[in-house]
């Protein structure tokens, strides 16, 4: 799969401005019970799927529902916050990777010796 084609813009109005926010997201996909899963430890979003595909469709649909809803009740950049992002200029910052590693899911992820798949996709928020 060709990550460098996934890439997400979601646009809102808001009351903020009129900044884009360019940023990556990192997220891991792996098959638990005959399913598959991705998870992104940044933001706690997790979605599900029968096939890798629909795994992957179902996490950029979730992710961009999170987004347009945090955007349209003018809660993003606060709740990106508070998940342990840093808000710049034009950018925004997700949690370092070892603040990410650490959290309990990841742990368990990594402790089960389960394949998985590690998908950095670029996305843009105009706020």
């Amino acid at each position: 799969m060709d990550n460098s084609k996934n890439k997400v813009t979601i646009a809102a109005k808001s009351n903020v401005g009129n900044t884009e926010y360019r940023f990556n997201i990192d997220f891991y996909v792996f098959q638990y019970d005959g399913e598959y899963v991705a998870y992104c430890p940044s933001l706690d979003i997790t979605e599900t799927g029968e096939t890798y595909s629909q795994c992957i469709c179902s996490f950029y649909e979730k992710f961009q529902i999170y987004a347009e809803w945090c955007i349209e009740h003018g809660t993003l950049l606060d709740d990106l916050r508070n998940h342990g992002w840093k808000i710049l200029k034009t950018e925004l910052r997700p949690p370092s990777y070892k603040t990410q590693m650490g959290k309990a899911e990841m742990k368990r992820l990594f402790d089960s010796n389960v394949n998985f798949e590690r998908i950095v996709s670029p996305m843009r928020v105009a706020l």
